[in-house]
């Protein structure tokens, strides 16, 4: 096989615009571009984003005209981007859809699910596979094995095998508080060497069955339990034999977030709104 290198990113979440403000979907554009940027630089041979590309299936116009600017320059240099749907932009109903499928007929990402044999290859190099998302376990136990059925994955020993997919695993060794597991090990296919999940919003690189798994984390701060989490994307160099070197590639651009602690046990209503506005102007910081 050939060596090559890929960006592996997840949960960008764009058109977010938590706490109702518009400044923050701004941030994850803003965390987004640089994302561009940074693969522009890397000159991979293509960019996963496994899962909640979107905050929802149906982004406003603001945020798709934004997106469609980023990945049409990853179209200009040549830099295939192969996306599943996550928990938030899956398609909530036949009717609905996802924005997924426009962008994927305009040739702008390749949504892998949506294709025959749900794959991607590139010749003496590597063979990538991804499944959509179905929200709960319960729907996952039952629609996997089916979609896996219909869609028979036939990774090759030949080249690298990625597995793409958008959910948290039940493993001991990844357990948010914040996320319920959506799918037990065993349901996941053998034979790849590399399994690009999304979904849990802190980088994590673990041994799973003959391969990797990891998680690149959310390229911005989704929740405030998450403001410590590193935010950014995996670097994935993969040489002749097969063998995948990984480098984080962390993102400047994401606000930072102070997160204020106090106990007001004891202390009136009013006493409390005063004490936390004299907390709130010591701990800003321009920039959070």
């Amino acid at each position: 096989m050939k060596a090559f290198s890929f960006v592996h990113a997840a949960d960008l979440h764009l058109g977010y615009s938590q706490y109702g403000l518009e400044a923050r979907r701004e941030d994850f554009d803003r965390a987004f571009s640089e994302l561009v940027d940074k693969t522009l630089e890397l000159k991979p041979a293509f960019m996963i984003i496994a899962g909640d590309l979107f905050h929802n299936p149906r982004p406003s116009n603001v945020t798709l005209e934004n997106a469609i600017k980023s990945f049409s320059r990853l179209r200009e240099a040549g830099i295939p981007v192969l996306v599943v749907d996550g928990s938030h932009d899956s398609a909530p109903n036949v009717i609905t859809s996802t924005i997924l499928n426009p962008l994927d007929s305009a040739g702008l990402i390749r949504f892998l699910p949506r294709h025959e044999g749900a794959c991607w290859r590139m010749p003496e190099c590597c063979y990538v596979y991804g499944v959509p998302n179905f929200r709960t376990r319960r729907k996952t136990e039952e629609m996997l094995p089916a979609f896996l059925g219909k869609n028979k994955p036939t990774p090759d020993p030949s080249v690298f095998n990625i597995f793409v997919f958008h959910m948290a695993l039940a493993v001991p060794e990844l357990n948010p508080p914040y996320v319920e597991a959506e799918a037990p090990p065993e349901l996941i296919p053998n034979g790849f060497n590399y399994y690009a999940a999304g979904h849990v919003h802190a980088p994590y690189v673990g041994r799973f069955k003959n391969g990797l798994l990891v998680y690149p984390g959310s390229t911005e701060t989704i929740n405030y339990d998450e403001a410590k989490n590193e935010k950014g994307f995996y670097y994935v160099e993969v040489n002749e034999k097969g063998e995948a070197s990984l480098q984080f590639i962390k993102l400047e651009s994401p606000r930072k977030f102070i997160v204020l602690e106090q106990d007001f046990t004891g202390f009136t209503a009013s006493k409390i709104t005063e004490l936390t506005v004299q907390l709130v102007k010591n701990a800003d910081q321009e920039g959070a």
